[in-house]
C-alpha cells in the first residue's frame, strides 16, 4: 500500500476553506490510524469525532475515563506531528 505524503506548510497554507482543512484532517487521520488498537482509536473517534462525554465511552469499552482521556491525548498529538503542529 503506497503512504500519502505528510501535510507540509505550502499545503495547510493553501488550504484556506473548512471543506479543505476537513480533508487534510481526514487523511491525516487515515495515515495514523494504523499505528493505534482498535479500542484505542474506538474512544478517540467516539469522543474527538462523535462527541460522547468521556464516562460514556468509558463505561461502553470497560475502561476508566482516564484511559479515555489518554487514549484521545495521544492520538491528538500525533495528528498534530503529521500535520505539522498547526492551530
Amino acid at each position: 500500500m503506497q503512504e500519502l505524503p505528510n501535510a507540509d506548510e505550502s499545503n495547510l497554507e493553501e488550504a484556506t476553506s473548512p471543506d479543505q482543512m476537513k480533508q487534510l484532517l481526514h487523511r491525516a487521520m487515515e495515515q495514523v490510524r494504523p499505528e493505534f488498537e482498535e479500542k484505542t482509536w474506538r474512544a478517540f473517534e467516539r469522543s474527538v469525532v462523535e462527541g460522547h462525554s468521556t464516562q460514556t465511552i468509558a463505561v461502553e469499552l470497560s475502561i476508566s475515563p482516564a484511559t479515555v482521556r489518554q487514549y484521545r491525548a495521544r492520538i491528538l498529538r500525533r495528528l498534530r506531528r503529521q500535520l505539522g503542529d498547526i492551530d
